[in-house]
């Protein structure tokens, strides 16, 4: 196989700011969530911050998981959109820097973004334009270079339009038919909630793996619990992880099962905290590591990423999660 896992989504540039509380409510925003708005909403976000010091690094929750696997090891590649101009040019450029194969079209209208708001309890609450990124159709997927891939990994974000829809579809459909395996994100509550009958349908038809926070879950499976919302998602698929923040993750996997104790930390900065646990995760799935092994991966990254600001592991990642790769436990 060429790659480990062949991704398709959103990519976006991320425009990391540390705001306080008081912005959020002057803003109208509903904190820890994410927010879909249009270029107009978007410049008067970056109007409002102009006296604050921004981050921009190339973004898209999948991205993120993708350059995870790279810097774990992974053979990873890319499917999206983005625009004919230098954002949309730079982040191809960082992302093959990074180690993982782009197969992003870029001539579509403006490079999306997302503005990150970063509050001083670590909570990031996201306002995504998607510019070019919602402009992907199902002529932009390189069927060749899915077929060459181990594993598709997809996220409920592409749901938010008619193309993207397709263009997963196709995905799907064609991973399925090759016999890969297939793991997906439900991304968000809100997403959840925009898209519940389509994200079961999928779970049910084509997808092996799902990664949930634990509102996520609840939501999708109208459930009150983490156990039964657990036990809703393995009737739809094979295996399931939900996060539970600062409580750990509970993971399964046909007959097994696994919890998952949070490792210790003090956040910074919980962006990219979901996108972690599954690079991690992914990469256990794809070196055949245990159920219990591949959470473990999964918890300490992102244990590893909340310390710091920005979603990705700075430096060397394989050294950083050395207890954990190198743990003899199943």
């Amino acid at each position: 196989m060429q790659f480990d896992v062949f991704g398709i989504e959103n990519p976006l540039i991320d425009l990391l700011v540390q705001v306080p509380e008081e912005f959020l409510e002057r803003m109208e925003l509903k904190k820890n969530h994410m927010m879909l708005i249009d270029e107009r909403r978007h410049q008067f976000l970056l109007d409002q911050l102009e006296d604050r010091k921004v981050r921009a690094e190339p973004g898209g929750s999948c991205a993120n998981t993708l350059l995870g696997i790279a810097q774990l090891g992974g053979r990873s590649a890319y499917c999206g959109k983005v625009g004919h101009d230098a954002n949309g040019q730079a982040y191809i450029d960082k992302l093959e820097e990074a180690g993982v194969t782009s197969f992003i079209r870029a001539d579509g209208s403006r490079t999306g973004s997302t503005v990150i708001l970063v509050t001083p309890d670590a909570a990031r609450t996201m306002n995504t334009f998607l510019g070019a990124s919602q402009e992907l159709s199902a002529a932009d997927i390189p069927l060749a270079a899915l077929k060459a891939s181990r594993l598709l990994y997809i996220t409920g974000y592409l749901w938010d339009t008619e193309g993207q829809q397709e263009a997963a579809t196709l995905a799907l459909r064609t991973a399925v038919g090759e016999g890969i395996h297939v793991a997906m994100s439900l991304s968000d509550p809100y997403c959840v909630r925009r898209h519940k009958e389509a994200f079961l349908d999928i779970l049910d038809r084509y997808v092996d793996l799902v990664f949930a926070n634990r509102e996520e879950a609840l939501e999708l499976t109208g459930t009150d619990s983490t156990h039964a919302a657990m036990l809703a998602l393995r009737r739809w698929c094979g295996g399931a992880a939900i996060t539970l923040g600062g409580s750990g993750a509970f993971v399964t996997r046909g007959d097994e099962h696994a919890y998952l104790d949070p490792f210790p930390v003090k956040p910074v900065d919980t962006t990219g905290a979901g996108d972690a646990f599954a690079a991690g995760f992914l990469y256990g799935v794809t070196t055949g590591a245990s159920l219990f092994q591949c959470g473990r991966l999964g918890s300490y990254l992102a244990s590893r990423v909340i310390v710091q600001t920005g979603p990705r592991l700075q430096g060397d990642v394989r050294a950083a999660l050395a207890p954990v790769l190198d743990d003899p436990r199943p």
